[in-house]
């Protein structure tokens, strides 16, 4: 299709774009900022286990419908163990630097 057969009539043109409107930015949290977001994870890994625990179930019982959502979901719950397992390393790591240092 040659380019001088595109015709401009059934090209419309874009509306005026709105700017984005500045967003306020986030209050942090003076005290419990870091338990929040570690029981965050932990309530993550313990729904991605639930949720890996069931899908098993379901395929042992046959009504899962493929093995590929079952392998998902325990895929899942294993990279969430892993990312809490890292962080338990790093958290024993920098501890171990704390201890270390001279006053």
């Amino acid at each position: 299709m040659p380019i001088d057969a595109i015709s401009t009539s059934r090209l419309a043109p874009l509306g005026r774009l709105e700017p984005l409107a500045p967003q306020a930015p986030e209050a942090a949290t003076p005290a419990g900022g870091f338990a929040t977001v570690l029981n965050g994870l932990l309530a993550g890994n313990q729904q991605a286990n639930a949720a890996a625990d069931a899908a098993v179930r379901d395929l042992a019982t046959g009504n899962a419908q493929d093995l590929h959502t079952v392998s998902l979901a325990v895929a899942q719950a294993d990279v969430s163990f892993r990312l809490i397992l890292e962080l338990r390393n790093r958290l024993g790591d920098a501890l171990q630097e704390v201890t270390r240092m001279q006053v």
